[in-house]
Formats: C-alpha cells, structure tokens, sequence
C-alpha cells in the first residue's frame, strides 16, 4: 500500500461528514483521498444525494443512494470489471436492496471504506463485497 494511505486510516464515521479529522462518511471519504492524491475535485459530496440526516438513513430511504452516477453530466463511468486506484465501488449492504455504500478502490484487491459504528480501514475486496456490488464507476478525467 503507499505510505499516503495511513493519513486516512482510523478516521471516525459521521453521515453526512466531510471531516477527515472529526468524521466522514463513505462518499465524502473517497471524494477527499482522489482530491487529496490526484487534484481532480468530483463537486459533490454526500448531502448532494441524500437529505436524511438521521444516522440510520439507509433504513428511510428506497431510492439508491448514487443514483447520479448513472446521469453522464455527473462525471462517472461506470466500468463493467477490472477496477483500477480511485475507482468507487458501490455497494448495497444490508437488507435494503439499494445501493448505499461505496469505498475506494486502492490496487492489489484492497479498498478503503468506512461505514456506521467503524473507523475507516482497508479491507480485501474479495468475495463478500463484491456479491454486493451494484457498479464501480472511474472519474471522467482519469484515463488507465
């Protein structure tokens, strides 16, 4: 993993947080390390595609959470396999059957995330995760 990765590990979770000090939330997480490491700003952050702000969100709500992703004019798209570092992978965990989580693809099969009740942390893309995959998506301006 490259040494950089340590600046956003064990960092607190909070919906709707865009603090890599005080808390962060899944997207806002990914937006901060491919800004913080690349330069390329994706304009949007959390509150942009969800306006509950109660912390159990994911059980209120039946629309999928980064449905923008799919409209071009976002900036996404969506790769079909073979994710490369700063891909978002989304997610539908839980019981919802929507998709409500996403985490940053690293290289050699690990991404980063964070989640309700966890620090953010590496963790193996493997198996488990990808049953749970809904799409990963590439930034408009990156070219692998």
């Amino acid at each position: 993993m490259p040494n950089w990765i340590t600046n956003y590990l064990d960092i607190p979770y909070r919906h709707l947080g865009n603090n890599l000090e005080k808390g962060i939330d899944c997207f806002n997480l990914c937006a901060a390390v491919i800004k913080n490491q690349t330069g390329e700003d994706l304009q949007y952050k959390t509150s942009d595609f969800c306006n509950i702000v109660e912390e159990d969100w994911y059980t209120k709500t039946h629309d999928p959470l980064f449905k923008a992703f799919d409209n071009p004019n976002y900036g996404m798209l969506k790769i079909e396999d073979n994710p490369q570092p700063f891909d978002i992978i989304l997610m539908s965990i839980g019981s919802t059957n929507i998709t409500n989580h996403c985490a940053l693809f690293l290289g050699n099969g690990k991404m980063l995330q964070t989640m309700i009740d966890h620090v953010s942390w590496i963790t193996p893309y493997g198996r488990w995760y990808k049953r749970y995959t809904t799409g990963i998506y590439r930034w408009k301006n990156f070219n692998f």
